[in-house]
């Protein structure tokens, strides 16, 4: 318990989501408004959950479906650009 007080300043942490929009290359992803889109929906989650008092937050894309076991390469590099757009906000552990 040590290392999560350390790491989240409680024992137990209340761990929040950030729900990613479904990504490039997946059936429901939004061309219209594009990465940008999904940039903005997940500050505005982020922001939510940081407010509301959450100890720390997860990214996750549970709006990729069908879901499968094997991740491509385009879905990690366009999570990982959205959480980089978001890495000055972030201020909890993530």
């Amino acid at each position: 318990m040590t290392r999560f007080k350390t790491l989240f300043g409680t024992a137990k942490p209340v761990i929040g989501m950030v729900h990613l929009g479904a990504l490039p290359g997946s059936p429901l992803h939004d061309a219209r408004t594009g990465i940008d889109g999904l940039v903005e929906s997940a500050r505005e989650d982020l922001a939510a959950l940081q407010e509301a008092g959450f100890d720390a937050v997860m990214f996750g894309n549970e709006n990729d479906r069908p879901y499968e076991f094997d991740v491509d390469t385009a879905s990690t590099a366009t999570m990982a650009f959205v959480i980089g757009q978001l890495k000055d906000k972030i201020a909890v552990p993530f």
